[in-house]
């Protein structure tokens, strides 16, 4: 796999012989890239800050440089993140969802307030522009969200959408283009499992230490109005089977979020098996949901595909991360 170099959407040099890359793609973080190669005039003529290095579909900003001598061997190293990381580039005192924006346009508008056309000229990045799917998921519960970089601001409106985003890197049009990027549930029709044998090295595990399921909400009396002390979640849970939490003058939506993060947690590594029934890029794809299953744990999760990376050697690898961080699957080719 080649590794185009561009400065400022020109072609600068073609880099076909290294000893090792890794890069990583991600449906709403930022991938990064490691490149190693032996070429002393590649490593003179990539500069950081400035140089972009294209493989495939993906962009990465050159960061970092490094040079080591071993025993008669010496080696360059070019590190660097997704250009998706700009989007970390810019920060905000504050930014409110309205009920019935769409999560899409409230992503836009964040971008273009913050990157395309803000109020101080200075903020403004060249070429940056965006393109609009027209994802109808509308918001429901006003939200605001406190002092952060875009980037994770976004993250949160993203996944509140069910969609992910990225920056491509238009080489024609000489422009950074924001987009978001909808997903499928495949769920239904790709399954990994011990039952399909196109898994192995299992390790699952399952946890409810920190499990709570009922959260009450209180709220001080004030001159106008009276205290208030008000469950969420499940509130019909009796005995045992109902775990309590208390969170004073928080809003209903934050106290909603933690209580799913309280939930029971399941998690699974496991090996995909190189095989013919599901190809990534071809029967699933980055962001997409699909099935883990394990008949001894009787487990069944539904798992967005959120990070892949991929590792070329000697030999081709494939690392894919699903969900939320928690669950990871590790494939091999």
């Amino acid at each position: 796999m080649r590794v185009d170099i561009y400065s400022d959407f020109t072609l600068k040099d073609i880099l076909q012989s290294y000893s090792s890359i890794q890069f990583s793609e991600c449906i709403r973080d930022v991938g990064d890239i490691q490149l190693s190669f032996t070429d002393n005039e590649v490593y003179k003529n990539i500069k950081v800050t400035e140089d972009v290095l294209v493989v495939g579909n993906n962009a990465y900003l050159a960061e970092n440089k490094h040079k080591t001598d071993s025993k008669d061997l010496r080696k360059y190293e070019i590190t660097g993140r997704h250009i998706t990381s700009v989007l970390s580039w810019r920060c905000v005192k504050g930014f409110e969802v309205p009920v019935g924006e769409t999560y899409e346009d409230a992503c836009i508008r964040l971008v273009q307030e913050n990157f395309i056309s803000p109020p101080d000229k200075k903020r403004t990045i060249p070429n940056f522009t965006f393109k609009r799917l027209g994802l109808s998921q509308k918001n429901t519960v006003k939200r605001i969200y406190e002092a952060n970089d875009c980037l994770s601001i976004l993250k949160f409106i993203s996944k509140l959408g069910g969609f992910g985003f990225w920056l491509e890197y238009d080489i024609q049009e000489k422009k950074l283009v924001f987009c978001c990027v909808p997903v499928s549930d495949r769920s239904s029709t790709v399954i990994f499992g011990d039952k399909f044998n196109n898994i192995s090295e299992t390790d699952i595990y399952e946890e409810t230490s920190d499990y709570k399921n009922v959260a009450y909400l209180y709220t001080e009396p004030t001159e106008t109005e009276e205290e208030s002390y008000t469950a969420y979640g499940e509130t019909d849970a009796e005995g045992l089977l109902r775990r309590e939490y208390v969170e004073k003058g928080s809003f209903v939506e934050d106290l909603l979020e933690g209580l799913k993060e309280k939930s029971k947690t399941t998690g699974a590594e496991f090996v995909i098996l190189n095989s013919e029934q599901y190809q990534y890029n071809k029967d699933y794809f980055l962001g997409d949901t699909v099935l883990l299953t394990d008949t001894d744990s009787s487990l069944s999760l539904a798992k967005p595909i959120e990070k892949v990376t991929h590792f070329y050697e000697k030999t081709y690898e494939m690392e894919i991360t699903y969900g939320d961080t928690i669950p990871t699957i590790f494939t091999k080719k």
